[in-house]
């Protein structure tokens, strides 16, 4: 063991060093790391870095996230002859330079190059209808670790420190383990498709109706029966977008100016869970369900009360041709704003009853998403995705953060979201795209707002 720690650090610092010495003689051609997958670069007793092989992608990928966005495994790693230890460093550098034209989205606070249709302002303000960006503050590092690769008692961890778009400071997106089916740790929530949330896009933010966010979470994900798998798991929301930003929580204790509820310890975990077939990894339908339990305290009656929300999804992918796949989800339910893209943030999950002071309820809301990815070739990739997102009876809980005619961030009766991109990747470790996207914002009483972005990235990825 203790000469596994020594060639384990022996590589390590041989692969630092490694770029050091090849700038002595410049290679007269660009070395695609897929040329030679499995390659031995460097070997130190029982420990070899080797550019990842199929087979060490496979093992590797059951341990990394699938989520939209995210990069491929990384192209090296470092492990035993005996798989019995895999540790991969990966992540992506991507610069964004876009427009806003027709409002300034870009510059409201917590939004940057997140395109939130629901932060759009209403009405747009005057000299304040177009913005110019350059913002490389989306790039992270992930690290992925592996022991007893290949087995039955196969464990990985998973760990991602990236910026958010708002802030130049590293902060943790992900942390979990997974051994035998089970997850654990802080992870996109289980409600969530991954595979059908949406197409690729620039935008990190993504559409305005998809179920995307994370949480601190347990789940039990089952192998595949043939096609037929299923998941559980319990989880505490976190109120951070996907994205890693703080949008605040989905509730309001204030009843016309008077606070009659306040908090009270949430002591039942909100519960996902889902059941797929899948005939493909193309072919593919989802259905999904969520409990939620939301505990307050009755300021009226002097005492502890509980609301129930829930949610429900149907979710999936479909190609009857094999470089065009669609993707889909329709969501709706009660009290489920954090787990929505453009609602997360916004008090209207719960709010008081307006018919009986000192109580809460959950309020209906709905998300819908719908792309296409269609790729002619290997390097070039075409995408498309339309979202809506709604909510309903709010009354004027909605308008309570309003200023005279500008509409307050909870002032929100539904959004739209249209993004249309192209990629093309140079080189396995550099690709180039170019993104169009439009949001529209409609309000309670206010009228709506619209932007459109045209932004382009490069992406270095490794």
């Amino acid at each position: 063991m203790k000469k596994t720690y020594i060639g384990l650090l022996s590589t390590l610092a041989l692969a630092l060093s490694a770029p050091v010495a090849s700038t002595a003689q410049a290679s007269p051609y660009i070395i695609d790391p897929d040329e030679n997958p499995g390659e031995v670069l460097l070997e130190s007793d029982n420990v070899l870095l080797v550019r990842t092989s199929p087979e060490l992608r496979e093992i590797l990928d059951r341990a990394r996230p699938i989520e939209p966005n995210t990069v491929p495994s990384p192209k090296f790693a470092i492990r035993t002859r005996n798989n019995k230890f895999i540790l991969s460093i990966g992540g992506t550098v991507n610069p964004i330079m876009g427009y806003d034209i027709g409002n300034d989205l870009y510059e409201v606070p917590g939004a940057k190059a997140f395109f939130i249709p629901g932060d759009i302002p209403v009405p747009a303000e005057k000299g304040k209808k177009g913005a110019f960006f350059i913002n490389p503050l989306q790039s992270y590092v992930d690290f992925t670790v592996v022991g007893f690769g290949g087995t039955k008692d196969e464990v990985t961890g998973y760990i991602k420190l990236s910026t958010n778009t708002v802030s130049n400071s590293m902060i943790l997106k992900r942390a979990y383990l997974t051994w035998r089916g089970m997850r654990a740790g802080l992870a996109v929530t289980l409600f969530n498709d991954g595979l059908a949330a949406q197409p690729p896009t620039i935008d990190p933010q993504g559409p305005c109706g998809a179920i995307f966010t994370t949480a601190y979470t347990i789940s039990y994900t089952s192998p595949s029966y043939s096609g037929v798998r299923f998941a559980a798991g319990i989880e505490m929301p976190t109120y951070f977008s996907s994205g890693g930003y703080y949008r605040g929580k989905d509730y309001r204790h204030d009843f016309y100016g008077k606070q009659v509820t306040s908090d009270a310890n949430q002591l039942v975990p909100d519960i996902p869970a889902w059941i797929e077939y899948a005939a493909s990894p193309a072919n593919r339908i989802r259905v999904s369900g969520l409990l939620r339990n939301f505990a307050y305290y009755d300021l009226v009656a002097d005492k502890t009360r509980h609301t129930v929300g829930w949610g429900a999804m149907v979710s999936g992918n479909f190609s009857f041709y094999k470089p065009l796949t669609f993707n889909f989800e329709a969501a709706y339910g009660k009290g489920i704003a954090s787990y929505i893209e453009d609602l997360a943030g916004r008090k209207l999950s719960f709010t008081p009853k307006d018919n009986t002071p000192g109580e809460m309820r959950a309020n209906p809301m709905a998300g819908f998403v719908f792309g296409a990815s269609y790729n002619p070739m290997k390097r070039l990739q075409f995408n498309a995705v339309g979202s809506y997102s709604r909510i309903w009876d709010v009354g004027e809980y909605a308008t309570a953060d309003d200023n005279g005619t500008t509409a307050g961030m909870s002032n929100y009766r539904y959004g739209v979201y249209v993004a249309a991109n192209c990629f093309y990747s140079i080189t396995s470790y550099l690709k180039w795209g170019i993104e169009y996207l439009y949001g529209r914002r409609v309000t309670w009483g206010l009228g709506a707002a619209n932007d459109s972005r045209i932004q382009t990235q490069l992406s270095f990825n490794f």
